[in-house]
């Protein structure tokens, strides 16, 4: 019995044997054959010297192109003065509305002033009546020194004369400066806006009993008004040096541009911390586009370099040894190692690598290799109304 089974079991594994070989020589007629494959992908796969890649491309020139430095920056008054009172008393009359435009010497605060008026009154009285005696004092003089002449008075009562009439003198400059001071403390009573600009909200109203050096509104001056950036120290010297210097800036949230500003104040230090020197520009923001407290993107134009190479921005690629192009040269797409010193208006200024002649690959430089060949197709021009 158990020779019957190794007998069986020996079969079983030839019969196997065979018909893997059998499949075996079947997979290699059919890979051989391969009927499902068209002629086209049967072809060898092309070098990369005989592929052909479409690409767009770009013409490398030599322009005028402006220096700029990009910046933060925040709208700043020129002038910020908190209203303050100088006296206790009642406000009687705001004479202003809230938020409104005011100029230099428009009153803000009635006050009541009736103590300080009766006071001025009564130096009025005193400084009259001072005057009367001084007067008298003055005649006395002229008469005794007449009586002297004729030894009708004695010398010494002449000089005691002289003497009264002299604090008299004293005492009507002293009631004068008296009157002069409580007229000045009587102007307390009446606010005026030292500048001319914007009046915030009022904090008090008619019937408030305010105390000395309560804040009663702020006034910023807004025309003209600052702008305040800060830059990196490295552009200290080209700032310093740019006498023209132009500034705009981009609203934020609006995207408003406004330009016309230029360079008023250079702060005196580097911040050591950030490595940045605070300037502002002033604007004359005649329209009030610009308000106090807005950020924005602030562009400084130092000056225009003539004759730089330029190229599309979107050209310029960025490898392990640096940036680079692909200039097409006879309809082979060759690298080329630039040095860019700086991007405007989307075009990047090639300081070394390129002479302004050349045509550069702007589109499809992911497909590239250098010595390839390519095929430089033209944009499409924007469809009207898109």
């Amino acid at each position: 019995m158990d020779a019957q089974k190794r007998s069986r079991s020996a079969g079983r594994r030839i019969v196997l044997a065979i018909f893997c070989l059998a499949l075996l020589g079947a997979g290699a007629w059919v890979w051989d054959k391969k009927p499902w494959m068209s002629a086209a992908a049967q072809r060898p796969t092309p070098s990369p010297q005989q592929r052909i890649i479409s690409v767009l491309a770009g013409k490398a020139e030599r322009t005028s192109l402006p220096v700029r430095v990009e910046a933060l920056g925040t709208v700043e008054s020129m002038v910020t003065v908190p209203i303050r009172s100088r006296v206790a008393a009642a406000v009687e009359k705001v004479g202003f509305s809230d938020g409104a435009t005011v100029k230099e010497g428009d009153l803000l605060y009635s006050l009541d002033a009736r103590v300080i008026d009766a006071q001025i009154q009564q130096a009025e009285a005193t400084l009259a009546r001072d005057k009367v005696q001084l007067d008298k004092s003055l005649r006395d003089v002229e008469r005794y020194s007449g009586l002297a002449s004729r030894n009708a008075v004695s010398q010494v009562q002449v000089d005691d004369a002289r003497t009264t009439a002299d604090v008299q003198k004293a005492t009507v400059a002293q009631d004068q400066a008296n009157l002069d001071s409580l007229k000045v403390q009587r102007g307390y009573y009446e606010i005026r806006s030292p500048v001319s600009g914007r009046v915030g909200v009022s904090a008090v109203r008619p019937g408030t009993v305010i105390r000395v050096d309560d804040t009663l509104a702020t006034v910023r001056q807004i025309n003209p008004i600052y702008v305040a950036f800060g830059l990196p120290e490295r552009y200290i010297s080209g700032l310093r040096a740019a006498k023209d210097a132009t500034v705009s800036i981009t609203l934020q949230g609006s995207g408003e541009v406004i330009s016309g500003g230029s360079v008023a104040v250079i702060d005196n230090t580097v911040d050591p911390q950030t490595g940045t020197l605070t300037a502002r520009a002033i604007f004359p923001n005649t329209d009030d586009r610009l308000w106090p407290g807005t950020l924005g993107a602030v562009t400084v134009t130092l000056r225009v370099e003539n004759n730089v190479v330029a190229v599309p921005s979107e050209s310029v690629q960025n490898g392990q040894d640096g940036n680079f192009v692909f200039v097409v040269d006879d309809g082979i797409a060759k690298v080329r190692p630039v040095t860019v010193a700086r991007t405007v208006d989307g075009r990047s200024v090639i300081s070394k690598g390129l002479d302004g002649s050349e045509t550069v690959v702007t589109d499809g430089q992911l497909s590239l290799r250098d010595g390839i060949r390519v095929n430089v197709r033209t944009r499409p021009a924007p469809v009207a109304g898109s």
